[in-house]
């Protein structure tokens, strides 16, 4: 692996290894202050101001405008770097884009909500991103990540690490944002079918009228990745979804559906009605803590946590567009 394979491997490292993302500035605390009071996420305003102190972000230099390069008498700006990165890979701007949004409502809501996952978890994780940076600097034939940053690379090794720091506190903030929130909520714990074709819903209809287990009808019959944990899936929130009606229309211990679905169908069972659990981050801290110990974060718990953010907090991308020139419509 060469100085330029390894980019691709330094970006995994920064924001792959983690689930989410994550911040540090060693010159500010490393979380944002705890406050004792938990507002409820329905009576949070989209427009409720954070405050910048608890923003922990890593420093830029220059400036959207910046020139990037010159070459024969003529500058090459940023916004020509991007424009061209936008049109020559528009779905690598949109995903590295969206990364920074979320970076960004992950510390404002931690920051909201008082989340403090301390500093011995902290510094754990900071620990293990670091270390597979170095393996990965290894690999490439070097031994000092410093001198692999700097000569090879080209990169402030202190700036760098500190994103990488950055990277892997946000992570451990992120999923306690995650799970704040699903606990926060109304939800069912429930299991499912899905069925692909006609027949197999008459044949989990029958086998349901005959008394079989739901969890022994979704192994023999779903076509979801569940089936051979006999159908169970992450807690369903309350909210607009087609599934979520169908699993707050269903009594615990009862089957609903089949729920028509792009051509598929899908059967629920309502396992159990979860309450929502609320309070400042000194009294729900433990909870969500052991309930991540239990069960880390799934990605359709992530997707309605993402949703759920998007709508609570005014995001545009607007500049972007602006800065490179490209018809401003939707956002990206």
């Amino acid at each position: 692996m060469n100085s330029y394979q390894l980019v691709g491997a330094l970006v995994l490292v920064l924001f792959g290894v983690q689930g989410c993302r994550g911040p540090s500035n060693r010159a500010r605390p490393l979380v944002p202050p705890t406050v004792e009071t938990q507002t409820p996420f329905e009576s949070m305003p989209a427009s409720a101001p954070v405050q910048s102190s608890a923003l922990v972000q890593v420093p830029t230099r220059g400036t959207a405008s910046s020139v990037v390069a010159r070459v024969a008498g003529s500058e090459v700006s940023a916004s020509d770097l991007i424009l061209a990165w936008m049109q020559r890979d528009s779905m690598a701007v949109r995903r590295t884009m969206d990364e920074l949004i979320l970076d960004r409502i992950v510390i404002a809501e931690a920051a909201r909500m008082g989340i403090d996952p301390g500093q011995e978890k902290v510094q754990a994780q900071v620990k293990r991103v670091r270390s597979a940076l170095e393996e990965e600097v290894r690999r490439a034939g070097s031994v000092d990540v410093h001198e692999f940053l700097s000569q090879r690379m080209g990169l402030d090794p202190e700036r760098y690490l500190m994103a990488v720091d950055h990277s892997a506190l946000t992570d451990l903030l992120a999923e306690r944002c995650v799970r704040s929130y699903t606990l926060g909520e109304e939800r069912c714990e429930v299991a499912l079918i899905l069925c692909g074709e006609r027949e197999a819903v008459d044949l989990v209809q029958s086998g349901l009228a005959r008394g079989e287990e739901f969890a022994q009808l979704a192994r023999a019959h779903s076509q979801d990745a569940t089936s051979t944990d006999g159908g169970r899936v992450p807690a369903i929130l309350r909210n607009s979804s087609a599934l979520s009606r169908l699993a707050f229309h269903t009594e615990p211990g009862e089957v609903g559906g089949p729920l028509a679905q792009d051509g598929r169908w899908l059967f629920v069972q309502v396992i159990q009605r979860l309450e929502p659990q609320r309070g400042p981050w000194s009294q729900m801290g433990p909870f969500v803590e052991s309930s991540l110990e239990a069960e880390p974060i799934s990605d359709p718990e992530y997707w309605q946590w993402k949703e759920a953010m998007l709508k609570l907090y005014e995001v545009d991308t607007g500049p972007l567009l602006e800065l490179v020139g490209e018809p401003q419509g939707e956002n990206l």
